[in-house]
């Protein structure tokens, strides 16, 4: 006959057993229990510039179109109520970014101080610095020697903000427009290449090439 003792030794151990397999089981799962929440993804962070990053301006001037002295079309009021500085004229139609109007443009006085001055350094609207070469001219363009004697100020200005109005053919780019474009870079979209005060000192060193 068993004894008391072993039938409680056994209840003991089945109970321990039971208590360990409900410890081990998974939680019962409720049907209706909505699921946990997704963490919100952090927001990308903005691409950066790479083109178009030296202060073109996203505005431009108003201006009238008149009639010119020898061209059919000019600008003949100034963009800007300052008056154009012609060295700084002279930076930006250096400046490879900006105007690079020597990459298409020869002008000997330019290339005469080169042969002094190699380089010159250059601060965009923005503050950007950098040095650009005087030395380097191409020949795909007319020289712009004598410029001042062909044209007129306002013709002057108006080849600068958009030489198609006057020339439908030309390569040459509008510097003072930022519409009407096609193929524009996404950087660039919205913008124009010269400011109003800037196109004022490309006018003004365009004005000494007499």
């Amino acid at each position: 006959m068993v004894s008391r003792t072993l039938v409680a030794a056994l209840a003991g151990l089945i109970a321990s057993a039971a208590l360990a397999v409900a410890q081990d089981a998974p939680a019962p799962v409720k049907k209706d229990a909505p699921a946990p929440a997704k963490e919100a993804a952090a927001p990308a962070a903005p691409k950066k510039k790479d083109r178009c990053t030296d202060g073109e301006p996203a505005e431009v001037a108003k201006f009238t179109v008149s009639k010119g002295e020898v061209l059919e079309k000019a600008i003949n009021e100034p963009l800007a109520s300052t008056a154009g500085d012609p060295e700084k004229g002279l930076h930006w139609m250096v400046h490879r970014r900006l105007g690079n109007c020597l990459a298409c443009h020869k002008i000997s006085s330019v290339l005469k101080r080169a042969e002094k001055t190699p380089s010159i350094d250059i601060k965009t609207p923005n503050g950007k610095s950098s040095s650009m070469p005087l030395g380097t001219h191409g020949e795909v363009g007319p020289s712009l020697d004598g410029v001042a004697t062909r044209y007129s100020e306002g013709e002057l200005r108006l080849l600068v903000v958009d030489p198609k109005q006057i020339f439908p053919d030309t390569i040459m780019p509008a510097f003072h427009k930022k519409d009407g474009f096609t193929r524009v870079h996404p950087d660039c979209q919205g913008h124009a290449i010269l400011s109003a005060e800037q196109v004022e000192d490309v006018v003004a060193f365009l004005k000494t090439l007499k």
